[in-house]
């Protein structure tokens, strides 16, 4: 609803049905739609066929919500490319209407015809109060429940990260060579490039909590005590993560951590350099990051085989 990209694999949405939190939170609403009943039926229908009219319905939704993404993501692997991005709400919209026909007519059947305006009135507060429910759910819940469900298939056997703290939009130049210990000293042995084969990082993602970024976007990643801020072109993500479960998405070529507190995409190095007698290496925007000494020799091949 507030436009923000949501990226979600049909598995990874059918593994947050299997999150407690998800689970507490589609519970709330049930009960909030029993007892507010915006379709006023409580009046109108025995108790017992309410209840069931309501939980029919919400199973329904999710289900016809389920099988639109399952089609659209089979137009995208049928096809083989990329297709562009389809609106959550639009999506949700094309669920909806299926689901209030098809409980209309299950009312009217079971009834009487004389409920069949009912539904069909207030259709459009209906659907409001759908996608009211639905943006708290991706703005509030999913944020909290994704990592945990999606984290794992991301980073493989490592941890998944905890949830995603904030998001900010003030650019923060990366200053300073002391950081949080955030992963191993030891440097990750460099290997040959694949010319051939190298991927476009503007093709790659890396997941950072709840968001899946792509390379070509980061300028550099920090890390600070429990956080990582992931700077961007347009703003900085402070996620409460650890840098080694990003740096583990990566390849050699897409970049390199000069610093147990840093990792530089491969497009931000411009050179190895010194600051005050000490390495460094220096960004695309004039910024500087710090270069372990125990890693220098690792920067300066991986810069030789990689970045010239």
């Amino acid at each position: 609803m507030t436009l923000e990209p949501i990226d979600l694999s049909i598995r990874e949405y059918l593994a947050l049905f299997e999150h407690r939190l998800m689970q507490t939170y589609l519970g709330f609403v049930l009960a909030f739609l029993l007892v507010a009943d915006p379709s006023h039926l409580m009046s109108s229908v025995p108790l017992l066929l309410y209840v069931s009219a309501w939980v029919a319905a919400f199973v329904l939704y999710i289900c016809v919500h389920m099988a639109i993404l399952l089609g659209l993501g089979a137009l995208r692997y049928l096809s083989g490319r990329q297709k562009p991005a389809i609106y959550w709400p639009l999506v949700s919209l094309l669920a909806f209407a299926p689901t209030l026909m098809a409980m209309e007519t299950c009312l009217t059947w079971a009834a009487g015809d004389g409920l069949r305006p009912l539904l069909t009135e207030r259709v459009w507060y209906l659907a409001a109060t759908a996608m009211i429910f639905e943006t708290f759910f991706l703005r509030f819940v999913l944020p909290r429940v994704a990592p945990s469900a999606i984290g794992p298939k991301a980073t493989s056997h490592h941890e998944a990260p905890p949830a995603a703290d904030q998001v900010t939009t003030e650019r923060q130049a990366p200053q300073g060579e002391h950081g949080a210990e955030a992963t191993s000293d030891s440097p990750a042995p460099a290997s040959a490039p694949d010319h051939n084969t190298a991927p476009d990082p503007n093709h790659r993602k890396i997941h950072v909590g709840a968001r899946r970024i792509s390379l070509g976007e980061v300028s550099v990643i920090e890390a600070r005590e429990h956080h990582v801020h992931v700077h961007l072109r347009h703003g900085t993500l402070s996620q409460r993560a650890r840098l080694s479960d990003i740096v583990a998405q990566t390849r050699d070529e897409d970049g390199i951590q000069p610093h147990r507190s840093w990792w530089v995409p491969r497009h931000s190095v411009r050179e190895l350099s010194r600051d005050g007698g000490k390495p460094v290496l220096r960004l695309a925007d004039d910024s500087v990051v710090p270069v372990a000494r125990g890693r220098l020799e690792t920067v300066r091949h991986w810069i030789a085989m990689h970045a010239l």
